[in-house]
This record gives structure tokens, C-alpha cells and sequence, in this order.
């Protein structure tokens, strides 16, 4: 192993980093080593600024237009030159095709759906812990994977995450080319059809969540959380149960099987606190907890707690919220 680098992979949407690339960007900066973001993309120079402001040492920009598969190649070729560490994905739709293709590709281990990670250093003695939940959220299992280097892929909200991290404007850019051999690619993408629906559902970049469990009741029950959502400008999302009951989306789960979030601002109504959901929201900067249970596992872990009926509270916040405007 010639370093100690952490290169984070960036995902693109319209040629802006996504949130969890930003959040690995920043985790790796914590780490103490090298870290690195790797930007593939026919532009992908565009993408350094927010880079480096988000604490990245360096910046490796391939600029050309690659699938997963392409990614794949051009990643695995990069490491063999560079040797790094540690290679941190996002684990979206695009980052687990990604990262389970460089995986067999380069024939390196994987950590998936990870909730943190940290080196052990001791003189040329390296290794990484993984950590990832386990028994529905209920304990945290830490990882080993041998040889180096390793992949961790990571949810988005998983991870803290500084709006404002302070890092410099600009940096070292590292511009590679990297020629796929023909018989790599073999899917193309050939447009792109967007969906409102799954848009309106994109939880895990709210900084405000209203969130619902088997207390709201029914699917017309979280016509409220919808409304109070609008006023203060969130989203809503809600418990396993939620789902299962139809009453919202499999997109707007939060929790072990769902989603991992981290707003500014996160109500909980009729949630019981269940481990397993718990486990996907704990990190929100402020929890309120309504609920007329006072013994319910929420408040263990609300800021704020309030014991009444969700259906007294919530129209009254309406009506103030209302007022005030």
C-alpha cells in the first residue's frame, strides 16, 4: 500500500454533487489522511469548487461521460495508479450499481450501507472499522475487510453535515483520461423521464420532516402532515407501519428498511420510537415528539416532548402557523 488516501466518489445530478457526496467529502476530511474527490462526468472540473469548500485535499477530475460500467473501469484503473486507502460511495440507485461493479472488477472488499467508519493506524499497521447497524438498528456491528484498498458505501443523512464547511475555494486538480476498452459498456442510457411523484418524496434533503406513525391512523390522517409540511416549507415522511398501511409511500420511509435523514428539524407524530425507526432519524439536530403515550421510546431521544393526541396538536399548530403569517 503506497498511502493512506481517502478518495470520496462524487454522483452528479445536472452537474451539481449530490448530498451524501458532500457528506463523504466531509466525513473524509475528519479523517486526518489525504482526502481526495473523485469527479467523473463530462464536466466534471465544474464540480471542484464545491469540492474543496466541502474539505477535499485534492481533486481527481475524469471528464468524460461514463455509466456505471464506464465508471467502474475508469475507477479501477485509477486505483491501481494511485493506491488509496479507502473509496467512500454514495449508496443510491447509481452508487450500489457502481460500487458493487468496481467491486468485482478490481476485486476489492466492500462494506455496504454503512453508518460510520475509522482508521487504525499504528506505524505501517492500517485498518479500517466499519460500522453498520444490525438486528433492526438495535446494535451496531463493526466490520473487517481484508487487504486495502476497501469500499464503504453510506446512505445519505447518515452522516453529520455542515451547510457551511469552511473549506477553500479552490485547489490541486488532477486531470486523468482513462480509455475504455470496447465490451465494458454495455447498457446506455437513452433519456431521462422525470417523476414528480418520487421528486416530491426526496426526504433525505429536507431540513424540515414531518413525520407520521400508527397514531396518525389513516391515509387521510397525513392530509394534515401534508398541509403543516407546506406552511413550514418540509417534506413528510413516516414509519414503517405508514407504508405498510398504505397510508404513504415507500419513498417517504424513514428507518432500518427505508431511509436515513438528518434534518434541521424533525416531528415525529404517533411514532412509538421502535428501534428500527429510530435508528434512521436519531441524528436530527432537533427531534419533537408528539405522542399520548408518556411512556413511548420517542421521547427517550426527542429535544422536545409533548403527551396530548396528534389530532389536538396539529390543528392548532395550522391555525398558529397561519396566524402568524
Amino acid at each position: 500500500m503506497a498511502n493512506k488516501n481517502i478518495w470520496v466518489v462524487f454522483e452528479l445530478s445536472d452537474g451539481k454533487p449530490n448530498r451524501v457526496s458532500l457528506e463523504l467529502m466531509q466525513k473524509a476530511a475528519s479523517m486526518k489522511e489525504k482526502a481526495s474527490a473523485v469527479i467523473i462526468g463530462e464536466n466534471a472540473k465544474e464540480a471542484a469548487p464545491a469540492a474543496f469548500a466541502n474539505g477535499a485535499d485534492e481533486v481527481i477530475a475524469v471528464s468524460q461521460k461514463a455509466t456505471f460500467e464506464g465508471a467502474a473501469y475508469i475507477l479501477s484503473q485509477l486505483i491501481k495508479k494511485y493506491e488509496p486507502l479507502a473509496v467512500l460511495i454514495g449508496s443510491t440507485n447509481y452508487g450500489r450499481d457502481l460500487s458493487a461493479a468496481l467491486s468485482a472488477r478490481s476485486r476489492i472488499g466492500i462494506a455496504s450501507d454503512c453508518t460510520d467508519m475509522w482508521i487504525n493506524a499504528e506505524g505501517d499497521e492500517v485498518s479500517i472499522n466499519w460500522i453498520r447497524p444490525s438486528y433492526d438498528g438495535k446494535l451496531n456491528t463493526n466490520i473487517a475487510v481484508a487487504g486495502t484498498p476497501q469500499i464503504g458505501t453510506f446512505h445519505a443523512g447518515t452522516l453529520p453535515y455542515k451547510e457551511n464547511f469552511g473549506g477553500p475555494s479552490d485547489g490541486s486538480i488532477i486531470e486523468e483520461t482513462v480509455e475504455i476498452p470496447d465490451g465494458v459498456i454495455l447498457t446506455s442510457v437513452l433519456g431521462f423521464i422525470p417523476d414528480d411523484a418520487l421528486m416530491a418524496a426526496n426526504i433525505e434533503d429536507a431540513k424540515i420532516l414531518i413525520s407520521g406513525g400508527r397514531g396518525v391512523g389513516s391515509k387521510e390522517g397525513f392530509k394534515q402532515l401534508f398541509e403543516l409540511a407546506a406552511l413550514v416549507g418540509g417534506n413528510v415522511s413516516g414509519s414503517r407501519v405508514a407504508v405498510e398501511e398504505g397510508w404513504i409511500e415507500k419513498d417517504r420511509q424513514v428507518g432500518i428498511t427505508g431511509k436515513t435523514v438528518a434534518p434541521e428539524l424533525y416531528i415525529a407524530f404517533g411514532i412509538s420510537g421502535a428501534q428500527p425507526h429510530v435508528a434512521g432519524m436519531k441524528e436530527s439536530k432537533v427531534i419533537v415528539a408528539v405522542n399520548s403515550d408518556a411512556n413511548a421510546p420517542i421521547f427517550d431521544y426527542a429535544t422536545y416532548g409533548i403527551v396530548a393526541d396528534l389530532n389536538t396538536v396539529i390543528p392548532e399548530m395550522i391555525e398558529k402557523i397561519k396566524a402568524n403569517k
